[in-house]
């Protein structure tokens, strides 16, 4: 933002930009607004996330192995187990694994079909959809 503020002002009156556009830019630029804007943006662009971790699933089932002893003993470890046990908290951390692993290929159909064939996943029942198409004045039955 500064840099094009400074050319703003350095910039040669053989450029042909009229002195109101340029006013008008320099307003903008100034604004308080937009410097926030400009510096919330610098901040955003400069943090680079990234995973601490990619193998979360074996770190999940160390846990579980953990909590088997405890979980007849204290409630709140056999709710924990539970969770981690829960079909979505599992896809939840595979996903994980494969975004911090950066895996993002995609299998072939037929893999994709075998596996969910063999999936311990309750498979959702398939729905068809029809419509009805009615004239005004006319009987659905005929």
């Amino acid at each position: 933002m500064q840099q094009v503020l400074d050319n703003l002002r350095d910039l040669p009156p053989t450029t042909g930009a009229k002195d109101i556009d340029l006013l008008f830019l320099r307003g903008i630029i100034e604004s308080p607004i937009v410097r926030s804007l400009a510096k919330a943006h610098e901040r955003l662009a400069d943090v680079k996330l990234e995973a601490v971790r990619d193998n979360n699933q074996q770190l999940v089932s160390e846990i579980l192995d953990f909590l088997t002893g405890l979980s007849s003993r204290d409630a709140s470890a056999e709710e924990l187990a539970n969770i981690l046990q829960e079909p979505h908290f599992k896809s939840l951390i595979e996903a994980h694994d494969k975004v911090a692993a950066k895996c993002y290929e995609m299998l072939p159909s037929e893999v994709n079909s075998n596996a969910m064939a063999t999936s311990p996943l309750v498979l959702a029942d398939a729905v068809r959809m029809i419509g009805i198409q009615k004239k005004a004045g006319e009987p659905l039955v005929s």
